[in-house]
């Protein structure tokens, strides 16, 4: 069946669903207002795109929204006690999901363990192909940490589905240029220390969880976070720091 056709059905589905329901209305078998009938209808909806989605092979989005609309439709029928922002709960549902693709698909998880990476004086015997971008990606689980006595600083992609990252850029052998590092993950708990003579860019997202950025007040610090050092522009040896995290926390401090 196409694509074409699949969205076809799932809007005939839910066009005839909101059509009988208006009917009844209309006809005094039930009576609702507007925001009612949407506020107990949607649930519903949601349902049935659910399982639209699970028909188009979608499993992954389709189950969750079924979940999730189930809830909603028993929280309608007073069995549970379930709220739409309550979907944060839910986060479990991604170690689910990874697990059974380890099950069924063959999916392989990856564990790491990384400590430190080279020094500057190690890194030069290293292919330039290696140094340029140090990256740490894919589904994974594991603790990274530079903290070596002047480990070389390079650009750096990380990213783990859970884990913990600890960079001390206070001993790290700075280079005279922007150096991009991103930090990514699902949940996790980043630390990183500063040397004060070092101007930086942070852009954080966190989407659950807590940020500590300098001295600044923690009422001060939201979840998105977007600082820049008055000097930043001029200066030739920077760092421009990107962290997302799902859930977690983030503690940035100068040294």
């Amino acid at each position: 069946m196409s694509k074409r056709s699949m969205n076809q059905i799932a809007a005939a589905v839910i066009l005839s669903a909101l059509g009988v329901i208006l009917l009844l209305v209309n006809l005094g078998v039930i009576s609702l207002e507007i925001k009612e009938l949407f506020v107990v209808t949607y649930p519903f909806l949601l349902f049935l795109y659910g399982l639209v989605a699970l028909l188009k092979r979608q499993f992954g989005w389709g189950s969750f929204i079924v979940l999730f609309s189930s809830l909603l439709i028993m929280e309608r029928f007073g069995v549970i006690d379930f709220h739409f922002l309550d979907v944060w709960k839910l986060w479990p549902l991604v170690l689910i999901y990874f697990g059974a693709g380890i099950l069924f698909k063959g999916r392989k998880l990856k564990v790491i363990y990384r400590t430190d990476f080279p020094s500057a004086k190690e890194a030069e015997n290293i292919p330039s192909a290696e140094t340029s971008l140090k990256k740490i990606r894919g589904v994974s689980i594991g603790n990274v940490t530079f903290k070596k006595q002047n480990w070389a600083v390079e650009p750096m992609d990380l990213y783990n589905m859970i884990g913990e990252y600890f960079i001390d850029f206070s001993k790290g052998f700075i280079p005279d240029r922007e150096t991009p590092i991103v930090v990514r993950g699902w949940i996790g708990e980043v630390k990183m220390l500063i040397p004060e003579d070092v101007p930086v860019k942070i852009n954080a997202v966190i989407g659950v969880g807590e940020v500590k950025l300098f001295d600044y007040a923690q009422e001060q610090i939201k979840h998105v976070v977007a600082y820049k050092s008055d000097d930043y522009d001029q200066a030739i040896r920077k760092l421009n720091i990107t962290i997302e995290l799902k859930i977690g926390s983030v503690r940035i401090d100068r040294v």
